[in-house]
């Protein structure tokens, strides 16, 4: 019987798409193909016993042409785990993001991943507000502004998957460059950006 697992904190993302990612409407992104970097900063969570509050992880994912969450695209993936994590912490985000123990996760492994790799590295997660600062190693480097509309309030997107709320908020990449190997290398600063609070469980 799998754990309970929930995690809560601050995320953030970085793709190709020039102003607001296509996948969210299930149209094919800019170019027809997706490169983006996920981030997740763990305030608070548990999978089990184990203790992964503090945490970070990150996402790389390049996919074939096509719009992303159709059943027939597939994706290559790159999971990337803050080196602070001791061994049963690493087990329990592997199992967790690769979708073996449930939750959002479980249906886009066994529909989307068609091969997946482990990287771990130091993770530097910084937010100020609606500003974020990544650094995975010499992997992932993200900068990302919340953008306001002309209202002067900060954009807001639903229904994006990965929050309970389904909802997230609308920013611009101001630095947005990954380089692991030739397959995920690439650099999409000044493109689209979501970011905000997530709350995720397999309960």
């Amino acid at each position: 019987m799998t754990d309970r697992w929930q995690l809560e904190g601050d995320y953030v993302e970085a793709c190709n798409c020039d102003v607001t990612c296509q996948c969210i409407w299930l149209e094919p992104p800019d170019d027809d193909v997706c490169t983006v970097s996920l981030a997740w900063h763990i305030r608070d969570g548990k999978y089990g016993d184990v203790d992964l509050s503090g945490l970070s992880v990150g996402m790389l994912i390049v996919t074939e042409a096509g719009v992303m969450f159709d059943p027939d695209t597939g994706w290559d993936v790159v999971l990337i785990i803050d080196e602070a994590a001791d061994e049963d912490q690493r087990a329990a985000l592997e199992d967790i993001y690769f979708g073996r123990a449930g939750g959002i996760f479980a249906p886009v492994s066994d529909t989307h991943i068609e091969s997946a790799e482990v990287a771990t590295v130091p993770v530097t997660f910084d937010r100020d507000g609606a500003d974020f600062a990544v650094e995975m190693g010499d992997t992932v480097s993200m900068e990302v502004i919340g953008k306001t509309g002309f209202n002067e309030e900060l954009g807001t997107i639903s229904p994006h998957p990965l929050t309970k709320s389904r909802e997230m908020q609308t920013g611009k990449s101001t630095t947005a460059t990954v380089s692991y190997g030739d397959e995920f290398s690439w650099d999409v600063s000044e493109n689209n950006s979501y970011l905000g609070d997530f709350e995720l469980t397999n309960a």
